[in-house]
């Protein structure tokens, strides 16, 4: 392919110097050099299109969901009691390694597995902690047309971590309102206000 390519754009090069030459007194054979040259340009390209065994003009649509973790949910900071310093923490957890599967047919079926991971922190007295998150499907950027929680549950190593893998499905029933909408998967933390404010207030 690269040597082709190299033709390609010598023979394109060849093209534009071509049709940019003028003059009056050799009208012919400058008529004749510019054809020639055409006539090369578009053998290299249909040389290039065979070659490739694939038109790369095409342009192929999916129409999968597109899968985003929300930014001011994507971690969880739980404190002991009404405190928020370093020594409140009880645990800190967040939203990683997020994949997304597709299949497209007569409908489109999607498959996102991710991981909730968690530090503990000095205040944290159990080993075993409940964290809720949530699963979202928004419409055209504007529409939230569904919205599930989940409860994961976290047991913290002898060194302070936890984890835990997730998987969750999504279905868009037909191809043709997969077509008609653009779809998009939100992952978060489900946060009450306390937790909010002090998402803002960090950032």
């Amino acid at each position: 392919m690269n040597l082709l390519e190299d033709r390609l754009r010598f023979a394109g090069l060849l093209f534009m110097i071509a049709a940019k030459s003028g003059g009056n007194s050799d009208d012919i054979s400058s008529e004749r050099v510019f054809m020639s040259v055409r006539l090369v340009f578009l053998s290299a390209l249909l040389l290039m299109l065979a070659a490739c065994g694939r038109n790369p003009f095409e342009v192929t649509v999916s129409r999968c969901l597109a899968v985003a973790v929300v930014g001011d949910v994507g971690t969880l900071t739980r404190f002991d009691g009404s405190g928020q310093t370093t020594g409140d923490v009880e645990y800190t957890a967040s939203i990683m390694d997020v994949e997304s599967h597709c299949e497209e047919g007569s409908e489109v079926r999607s498959e996102v597995v991710f991981f909730i991971g968690a530090q503990a922190g000095p205040a944290l007295s159990n080993q075993v902690v409940t964290v809720p998150y949530f699963v979202a499907v928004l419409k055209d950027n504007s529409q939230i047309i569904s919205k599930k929680i989940f409860n994961v549950v976290l047991q913290f190593d002898e060194t302070g971590y936890a984890y835990s893998r997730q998987v969750v499905g999504q279905r868009i029933p037909t191809i043709e309102q997969a077509r008609r909408y653009n779809y998009e998967l939100l992952l978060g933390f489900q946060l009450d206000a306390q937790d909010a404010v002090y998402n803002m207030e960090r950032q």
